[in-house]
């Protein structure tokens, strides 16, 4: 049976600290966890735990060779796991926290099972304090929509709750959210793009970077 803890504006901090840790709890037993972002709700697993992963693809019945992207509370845990160029540096250390996600490449020391794409490796770390305490208390994480797969991003845990049901150890209910989606920067060679608008605009990028191509339309 799941849980849900309440951690929107109205929750006290001693029962969002409890909330945290149940989730954190969760994830390090091997379940997975439904947390609020930035952008919409997500949920996440152990990235190195093969047996978590497979529970998260059974709950959004999605095959197996779709990659999954990494979150984390920090960009320090980040470049643990992924490789960052000069510009990818750039664009995180102005960016983020926030609702932008990276391609760039995985260390080669590491030995998961998050799924193939080519040589990218998709990396976040989102603005929303629940959600960094959460990631921080656990390391590197898988985290990916709480919706089923090829569904839109879910606004309310109730929507998450009904498409991943019981597979979902601890739900945190943080309100309503946008359910918009953040913006991806293919960062893995020079030729730095931007392949999906979301949250953060293309003005918003070239603030940073005023190379980068838009090819979020083709």
């Amino acid at each position: 049976m799941s849980q849900v803890y309440k951690v929107d504006a109205q929750t006290s901090a001693a029962d969002i600290a409890l909330a945290v840790d149940a989730a954190i709890s969760a994830v390090k037993a091997g379940g997975l966890a439904v947390i609020p972002t930035d952008t919409s709700y997500a949920v996440i697993c152990d990235a190195f735990n093969n047996g978590a992963i497979t529970k998260l693809r059974m709950a959004k019945k999605q095959n197996s060779d779709i990659a999954l992207p990494i979150a984390a509370g920090s960009i320090e845990t980040i470049r643990g796991v992924a490789k960052f160029s000069t510009i990818a540096n750039d664009l995180a250390s102005a960016l983020w926290p926030g609702p932008l996600t990276l391609l760039t490449v995985a260390q080669d020391s590491l030995s998961w099972n998050i799924g193939q794409a080519g040589s990218a490796l998709a990396v976040r770390v989102p603005h929303h304090e629940v959600a960094q305490a959460v990631l921080a208390g656990v390391g590197p994480t898988v985290m990916t929509g709480a919706q089923s797969m090829g569904q839109a991003a879910v606004q309310t845990v109730e929507q998450a709750q009904a498409a991943l049901s019981d597979f979902v150890d601890v739900y945190l209910d943080g309100g309503p959210l946008s359910a918009r989606i953040s913006t991806v920067i293919d960062a893995t060679t020079d030729h730095v793009r931007m392949v999906r608008s979301g949250e953060l605009s293309l003005a918003q990028i070239r603030a940073v970077l005023p190379s980068v191509i838009d090819a979020s339309a083709s």
